[in-house]
Order: structure tokens, then sequence, then C-alpha cells
């Protein structure tokens, strides 16, 4: 945890309060409480802390304005936000108060550890004159709905990057909410005031998507009787973002590097450049390392647009979102003034073990489906479609699976006096090392992944010597 941290803990849950001294006193970093926003305040103007943990709701002000009066005071504070709902209002307005970074409840006392030192490392470094880190923050709006650890990570990215004129490459599978995230990036950008244009590139006609993309200049071809702006000058001021940009043609590849390289575009039969503020966001469910292999993605062109990646996770490595998604669904099928359907635990049970094949997307039409179904009553098993309520295939009754094939035959080349560790610890240890590489490190997704609790993953890292 690096140097003996001061903390201040700014939250009128006592059982908050507690944990946090329970936690940090033994391991040398002195803990105070306030419990409201006026008293937490005020002891940090009677001395300040090195690190901050501050809850939204308090009991006498809004959490948010305690934070930005604390940055007022003291530009170095490093304010940790506790948050019961990771929401995009709630990290936007955080970001923009310069929090360090948030945590979501129930609180991971062991990750409130690494938040601390890495605070206590940023200080230092501020302290020598590097540049601040940008605040860890997260993020949900516009259908971007959950709080799983998955999702989790895309919120910090999108609000690392919102602020920036960064180009962001957004990967995921066909329903994963990618046009969403390219949405939010703008809303919570200093460029939310100008045009969000989206193109589907895979959705234009080759013959026109040079003249779709860039205009055209009269007399440029038969039938241009005018002159007609393309979509970069229809986002001047603002974001183009192309979905599926693995679908675009070579033509138009070179036309788009070239803009931005020069932030210029030039109108088909017209050779006078026109200068544009444009941010490009693009996105696909293709592998461009495979269509770059093959010719038909260009290179140079992938590490421009590649500045930032966000992978969205798809919702079977999100279960526990599915239930809340589905019930923010009814709400926004529901006239105002009325109240939404209720999801039944019976539908939501089956909603959850789904294996979803089509993403966000197809839990969209599934919630659709059931609301007409049920007339406007809670949603009950009966009302969900036949695929869902089926479930996912189960293996054949009459013979074993796959693994328990391949589980037989393992078991069945061991020796005879083959102990349990012997065998158990090897096989976690890869399972383990499997599901960190899947989840590019990060433990909270690959803890989700394991069907483990994050602060057992760190326990089973310990025991199998796994930790570095």
């Amino acid at each position: 945890m690096g140097d003996r941290a001061a903390i201040l803990v700014i939250d009128d849950e006592e059982a908050i309060c507690f944990a946090f001294r329970r936690y940090f006193e033994p391991r040398g970093c002195p803990v105070r409480v306030a419990s409201t926003g006026a008293a937490g305040l005020a002891a940090y103007t009677e001395e300040p802390a090195d690190v901050v943990f501050l809850d939204v709701r308090l009991p006498d002000v809004d959490g948010l304005e305690v934070l930005e009066r604390l940055c007022a005071r003291d530009p170095q504070a490093r304010v940790i936000v506790i948050t019961a709902y990771g929401s995009l209002e709630t990290v936007t307005r955080a970001i923009r108060g310069r929090a360090f970074d948030y945590l979501v409840k129930p609180i991971d006392l062991d990750r409130a550890a690494e938040l601390v030192a890495q605070a206590q490392a940023s200080r230092h470094a501020a302290a020598a004159g590097e540049p601040p880190t940008d605040a860890a923050t997260a993020l949900d709006d516009l259908a971007l709905v959950g709080r799983s650890p998955a999702i989790q990570e895309v919120y910090k990215r999108i609000g690392r990057v919102a602020d920036t004129d960064s180009a962001v490459l957004i990967l995921g599978e066909t329903g994963t909410g990618k046009e969403l995230v390219a949405r939010a990036i703008h809303h919570h950008s200093r460029r939310c005031a100008g045009p969000f244009v989206a193109v589907n590139c895979g959705a234009l006609p080759e013959t026109l998507v040079e003249s779709e993309l860039f205009g055209y200049a009269r007399g440029a071809f038969t039938g241009a009787t005018t002159d007609k702006a393309g979509r970069f000058e229809a986002a001047d001021g603002g974001t183009l973002f192309f979905d599926e940009i693995g679908e675009l043609p070579p033509a138009a590849q070179v036309k788009l590097l070239r803009f931005l390289d020069t932030q210029t575009v030039e109108r088909l039969g017209s050779v006078r450049p026109i200068r544009l503020d444009v941010r490009i966001l693009a996105a696909t469910n293709c592998d461009l390392a495979e269509a770059m292999a093959a010719g038909r993605f260009r290179q140079d062109l992938y590490y421009r647009l590649a500045v930032v990646q966000i992978p969205l996770p798809p919702l079977a490595a999100r279960a526990e979102d599915v239930a809340p998604l589905a019930q923010h669904f009814l709400a926004l099928r529901t006239p105002t003034g009325r109240e939404p359907p209720l999801l039944s635990r019976e539908a939501a049970a089956l909603l959850e073990a789904y294996p979803w094949p089509g993403n966000v997307r197809e839990l969209r039409n599934t919630v659709e489906h059931a609301a007409v179904a049920s007339g406007g009553g809670p949603i009950l098993p009966a009302h969900l479609p036949e695929s869902v309520r089926r479930g996912p295939r189960k293996p054949a009754a009459d013979g074993p699976s796959a693994l328990d094939a391949d589980i037989q035959r393992f078991v069945g080349s061991l020796p005879p006096n083959a102990s349990y560790r012997e065998v158990l610890e090897p096989l976690e240890k890869a399972l383990i090392r499997r599901a960190l590489a899947e989840a590019g490190g990060n433990q909270s997704v690959a803890a989700e992944r394991l069907g483990l609790h994050r602060n057992t993953l760190r326990n089973k890292l310990r025991d199998l010597g796994l930790e570095s």
C-alpha cells in the first residue's frame, strides 16, 4: 500500500466507516470518519487527508458538491467517490469534479487498498512535477445499464476518453451496444453540442461511398447539378462514427486516412480542400487483424483509428446485468405517467440463464415480445419466447458431454497414488491463467468469468503463487 496514507471517510453508514477502520488501521493507515458533507469538509480543512473516500449520497448535501468544494480548496486532493450504482451521469460529474476514481457498493476493500496506493503514487508524481494521471471513472446512460465488473470496465474507458479528441475503436459482437458507447462518448465530450453523425459502412453501396462521405461538386458526374456536402461536413464541430469500419472500401480507407492526417476533405470533382473539426470513432465486430493480413484493411489506418480501444463484453459474460437491462427496456416502452410492468423472479432467472447469442439487441426484442404478451401485467415465464423458456441446450442425457469424456480420460491417466492437491492445483492454475489472459489481466472480470468472488480469486492467486 506504499506509505501510511491518512484516510478520511465521508459516509453516513456506520458499517462502512467501521469496515474501513477495521481494514486500514491494522495496516498502519489512520482513518477519520465524518457522517455529513459539512463535517467532512471541516475535517479536511482542519487536517487534510492523503486520500478521501466520499459517498455520493449524504444526509445534508450532494456528495459531488462536496467533491467540487474539496478540489477547489485543495487541487491535489485525492478523492475516491463511493456510489451504489456507477451511472453515466454520476461518473461524468465526478470526472469534471476531478475525482481520482470510484468504488461501487458493496465495497471491495482490497480494491480500495489498491486505489489508496495509486492515489499516493499520483500525489508523489504531482509533487515531483509529473503530469497527473486521468481520473479512472465509470459511466451509464443511453441504455448503457449494468454494474457487473465487465461493464464497469467499459464505463471507466469511456470516462477516460470522453473529454479527449483521440480516435477510438470500439470492438464487440453484434448487438453489444457499440453505437451506444460511441454516442455516450460524444454526449459527454466537449463536442456534445455539435452533431453526432453515424455511418454504417456495410449498408452503403460501394459506388456511392465516396460521394456520401465526402460530398461532391456540381458537374462531378451526370446528375450532379448542385454542390452537396458529405457526412464529414455534416459532422463538423462534432463526431463522425463509422460502424462496421471493416466494410469500408479501399478507396474510402485512403481518404479517411488522409483526413486523420490533415483534418481536410475534398469533394468529388473538386480540388479545393475543406478544413473540418471532426472527431472520428469507429466500431467493428470483425477481426481487423485478419482483414489486414488478407489485404482488405489498411494497417496504417488501423493504427490511426485504434489510438484507444474499448472492447465490449458479450451479454453472456455479464449475466447479473440482464434483469436490470430488461427492466430498463420495459421502462423505456412504457408511456410517461404509467408504471412499467414488473419482471417476475422466475422470468428473470430464465433470462439470466439464457446465453444471448444476439446480445443486448436480442434481449431488447425479447422484452418487447414479453411486454406485448403480458398485456401490461407482470412479466411471467409464460410471456417469454419459447427459445428463452427452453433455455440453452444441454448435453444429451444418453451420453457424456465432450468435457465429461475428457475428464474421464484425464482421471484414467493418473497414477494410482496421485493426491488431490497434485491433481487439482495445476488445473486451477491453468484455469486462472486463462481467465486472466482473456480478461486482459483484470482480476474482477477474470473472477466473474470463473464464477468466483474477487477476494476468493485474490486468495487463490496468493495460495497458488500466481500473484506476479
